[in-house]
């Protein structure tokens, strides 16, 4: 739910009625911006069905605050609103979790799909093992790449990714694909060199990922 998040959802042909559960990987703002304008949104839509919201450690906190700050009383939603903190490594039906190596408290999500395919989700992070684990002959693993090979220092002062690493935990997890998400504006333009070093690392399929790409697996 970062910013963009909520105009991509309403140009995109999902209908957000249909979503009942919202995964919060950690509260940076590049990845909450737009919950509370997405929770107006579908007030004001006038949605019934109930919503629960997943994050890490804190999340109920952080949440509260964001309430607070936008003068958004909780009554304001008509419809049933639940917020849950997730423990590092709790499973929610077919949602599982791992703590990543991230600045502050930062979930990464598998799901595992009635058809027996699943798909990962790196959130942000430096190498960490537990994601390796948790990322174990995924079928789609999307996972952050902030930086590049000359960005090192600063990926590991903020405890990003490097693509490289990306490849890397592809690699050592044995899933069948990876996408690279995360690439800040700064970096735009570099694409080839992200999926260049990220090849290298992992030796298969790599997707540099854009915004309302689709991906089958």
């Amino acid at each position: 739910m970062g910013p963009g998040s909520l105009h991509n959802l309403r140009v995109s042909p999902i209908n957000p009625s249909r979503i009942r559960r919202l995964f919060i990987s950690h509260t940076h703002a590049d990845h909450i911006s737009d919950l509370i304008p997405f929770l107006w949104a579908v007030q004001i839509d006038g949605r019934k069905e109930e919503l629960r919201i997943y994050g890490p450690p804190g999340f109920k906190e952080t949440f509260r605050k964001l309430l607070e700050c936008t003068s958004t009383p909780s009554s304001f939603f008509s419809f049933p609103l639940s917020v849950y903190e997730l423990t590092y490594g709790e499973k929610i039906d077919e949602v599982s979790t791992c703590a990543t190596i991230h600045s502050i408290p930062t979930l990464a999500f598998r799901v595992e799909s009635s058809t027996g395919k699943s798909f990962c989700y790196s959130a942000d992070t430096i190498y960490c093992p537990e994601l390796v684990k948790l990322a174990r002959n995924v079928d789609l693993l999307v996972h952050e790449a902030t930086f590049l090979e000359d960005q090192a220092e600063i990926a590991e002062l903020t405890r990003h990714s490097i693509a490289r690493v990306a490849g890397e935990v592809a690699r050592e997890a044995a899933a069948k694909r990876l996408v690279l998400f995360h690439i800040p504006p700064p970096n735009d333009g570099r694409e080839r060199e992200f999926h260049a070093q990220a090849t290298q690392a992992y030796g298969d399929k790599v997707t540099v990922a854009t915004d309302m790409a689709q991906f089958e697996f």
